[in-house]
């Protein structure tokens, strides 16, 4: 893979090492997957150890699998929600498996990982409508998780962060209270158009420019671009009455100005908002740990969580 020198010198070395990919519209959604995977196994990096791991299932209005990551099982622990990014297409617990045992060893509260349905077999609002109800039994059936259900936060990557930041809105609306929300690197707008960071950067910083509509044509279907609602692009909602949130953005990534867009909106509609800008990384360098941005960004998200939810509260 060809690299450019905006990348910091650990990124342009790790995106050298890796073979190039086909462009996600150039390969089937299984091979796609299977890539994710792989890269998962063979390049994200080492796992950490958590006191206990233990998948189990959600009945909402479908069964949805989840995975727990409780770091200290004889106590009562805060609860971040996560969704896992790849487009609403790509990803699943296994991918993400490093990140939320790294999460919860850095923050001190057990990660609840949602294996949302994904497209395009499950389309828009599919994987929304999962996160919600798995919210909504988290909050409404704690003992099952051994969590405390009055400091639940929400967080994802990528296209998890756009779930996150959806769930957000849908459980202001419902009444379900949420503490925190941490986006990493949030798609939270289907007007690529509009945003400038969507053309500078290509696949030469990891990621190719066409992959991003080839998602949103997976998810919401081939007339994406006149899809709305708070569903759709949380950052033309209505931002009022939100939680407080801490956006993580790169500054080599296509979803970087809408990112910045969304933290900006934020701080209109009064909400307080933190944001973590790395220098020269990618999208999405959290999930790679061999590089020092990324246990940056752990340590960081992790004392960010600590704070909303455990310190508040001593």
């Amino acid at each position: 893979m060809t690299v450019v020198p905006r990348l910091a010198p650990d990124a342009q070395q790790l995106l050298g090492r890796m073979p190039a990919r086909p462009p996600r519209r150039a390969s089937s959604v299984e091979d796609a997957r299977a890539g994710l995977r792989s890269a998962a196994a063979a390049v994200f990096g080492p796992i950490e150890s958590v006191d206990r791991v233990i998948d189990l299932q959600v009945r909402g209005r479908v069964v949805i699998p989840v995975r727990l990551y409780h770091p200290d099982s004889e106590s009562v622990l805060p609860a971040v929600i996560y969704a896992h990014g790849g487009g609403w297409v790509l990803g699943d617990l296994e991918t993400h498996d490093r990140l939320c045992r790294a999460l919860a060893g850095a923050s001190g509260c057990a990660v609840i990982s949602v294996d949302y349905r994904r497209a395009p077999e499950h389309p828009f609002p599919a994987a929304w409508e999962d996160v919600q109800d798995v919210l909504r039994e988290v909050a409404t059936n704690p003992e099952a998780f051994g969590i405390d259900s009055s400091r639940i936060a929400l967080a994802g990557d990528s296209a998890g962060g756009q779930l996150a930041a959806a769930t957000a809105l849908w459980a202001r609306d419902a009444g379900i209270t949420v503490q925190h929300v941490v986006l990493l690197m949030p798609d939270v707008d289907n007007h690529p158009e509009q945003w400038a960071s969507h053309t500078a950067f290509d696949e030469r910083y990891g990621l190719y420019s066409d992959d991003q509509v080839w998602y949103y044509e997976q998810y919401f279907g081939p007339a994406w671009q006149s899809c709305e609602g708070m569903g759709v692009s949380p950052l033309r909602a209505n931002l009022t009455g939100l939680p407080s949130m801490t956006i993580v953005l790169a500054e080599c990534d296509p979803v970087r100005d809408e990112g910045a867009a969304f933290a900006k909106g934020l701080r209109e509609a009064g909400i307080p908002v933190e944001v973590l800008d790395y220098e020269g990384m990618f999208h999405p360098f959290i999930l790679f740990r061999g590089l020092d941005a990324a246990r940056r960004a752990e340590r960081e998200v992790g004392a960010t969580l600590r704070r909303h939810l455990v310190d508040e509260r001593c």
